[in-house]
């Protein structure tokens, strides 16, 4: 029987010199057995690399002020106190020597003995000490999505490149955000781009989209008022086998494990919920299942909408349903479970009445936000968008906003119902390369009335 292949040793490395950095990480990822994670030009900052990537060594160099290399070693093996760390230096006292091994350093190298030496080093303590996976690891997942982001690729070509849907990519985003304390994509290619995490790892292969049952596993948030509906979703998640969040607190829910840790899309269900619910739902930024235990009238289904809501269905109906209803939910339907679409048009029209009083009925968009609503409901992204009608991004998202606030939605699936209501979209359509064509604007249906969000 053929021994299986050694685990390649995990390697963060420091020097304050971008040549001797970048030489010594090309160096080692030369070799079979060891993968470079990360680079760092300060000492300070290898805490950082150490949290995301969990390296089994790292390396440092000291040169000449081995002395200051103690303080951040000490630091970081009081963190990470199973770490092996090697320090290569040109010169020192003995006393300095002695500090560092104080300080936690694992093995001393003087630059004189070269690239073998450090080689040797590392692999002598292969199977020895490693680091420890924190809840502030990042998955490989994470790392496809941070590099593709890094590359310019907007989510939905991420999710193209990576075979999975558009709302795992949010999702994956999300806990990157979270995971690297940052509140934006271009902070956090940034972020990622200071610790080297994005030089070592080139932008995966295109893969196909897996079968949904391989790369699509929802984990639904439960929420709301206690009683039998609750119980109801309860025994139907749990008979089958789906995983589940019975959330109580509702509140800070965006730094919970399971939101960091989760690698598919999550879906928030909630049995007649309150403000607390609705705002637990807009914290996380995920839709949102509404189970309503009786019957809602157009008032109810206009502020389920407002709220955020992307499907309703009442739980008495729910029986075997429930499961394809959460996966047409985390692809981004908005479903209407046996609700017909003429009374649901008049409560968002009577919505919109009573949020822009003195409005004069039908909205005045101009030119623009008209071709950016078209475009939306199409289901195109922000950058796609922005390509077709030769503008940047940042001017796509400007203007959407101010679309949002004149039609008095938060999303966009609230923006294309108020605009059906008040016939803002035709039944021409703007697609790439022309300004106009005969497809209808796309309409799905899933189990009563659906629209594609």
């Amino acid at each position: 029987m053929t021994a299986p292949a050694a685990r390649a040793i995990q390697v963060a490395v420091q020097s304050g010199s971008r040549l001797l950095r970048d030489t010594l990480a090309s160096c080692l990822s030369a070799r079979p057995d060891v993968t470079v994670v990360g680079t760092v030009a300060e000492p300070d900052r290898m805490s950082a690399l150490c949290e995301l990537r969990q390296p089994d060594a790292v390396i440092f160099d000291a040169g000449s002020r081995l002395a200051e290399i103690c303080r951040p070693v000490n630091s970081l093996m009081q963190r990470f106190p199973d770490l092996n760390v090697v320090v290569t230096y040109r010169d020192a006292a003995a006393e300095h020597l002695s500090a560092a091994c104080r300080a936690g350093v694992t093995s001393l190298i003087p630059e004189s003995h070269g690239l073998e030496a450090i080689l040797a080093v590392l692999r002598h303590q292969r199977g020895g000490r490693a680091a420890r996976s924190g809840p502030g690891q990042m998955t490989d997942r994470e790392l496809e999505v941070l590099v593709l982001a890094g590359s310019g690729h907007s989510v939905a070509e991420t999710a193209g490149l990576l075979g999975i849907s558009p709302l795992t990519v949010e999702n994956v985003k999300r806990r990157i955000y979270a995971k690297l304390e940052v509140n934006s994509g271009v902070h956090a290619v940034s972020h990622a781009a200071s610790l080297g995490i994005l030089d070592q790892h080139p932008a995966p292969a295109v893969r196909h989209r897996a079968p949904p049952s391989e790369d699509f596993t929802v984990l639904t948030v439960l929420s709301g008022q206690s009683g039998w509906a609750l119980d109801l979703l309860v025994q139907i998640l749990l008979t089958n086998k789906m995983p589940f969040v019975l959330e109580r607190e509702r509140r800070h829910v965006s730094q919970t494990h399971w939101v960091r840790w989760h690698r598919g899309p999550i879906v928030a269900a909630l049995v007649d919920p309150d403000a607390t619910d609705w705002a637990m739902v807009e914290e996380l930024a995920v839709p949102a299942i509404l189970v309503h235990s009786k019957p809602l009238d157009s008032s109810g289904l206009a502020d389920a909408l407002a709220n955020g809501a992307t499907s309703l269905v009442l739980a008495e109906t729910i029986g075997d349903r429930f499961p394809s209803l959460l996966r047409m939910a985390g692809e981004g339907y908005l479903v209407l479970d046996s609700l017909p679409m003429r009374p649901l048009i008049g409560a968002v029209r009577a919505r919109w009445d009573r949020r822009a009083p003195g409005a004069g009925g039908r909205p005045e968009l101009t030119a623009r936000e008209s071709d950016i609503l078209r475009f939306g409901a199409q289901g195109y992204s922000i950058r796609q968008t922005a390509s077709v009608l030769g503008i940047s991004p940042k001017t796509v998202e400007n203007v959407q906003t101010r679309l949002f606030s004149k039609l008095g939605v938060r999303n966009r699936a609230g923006a294309v119902a108020v605009a059906n209501a008040f016939g803002l979209l035709p039944a021409t359509v703007l697609t790439p390369g022309r300004r106009s064509s005969r497809a209808p604007v796309p309409v799905s249906t899933a189990g009563g009335s659906g629209l594609g969000n």
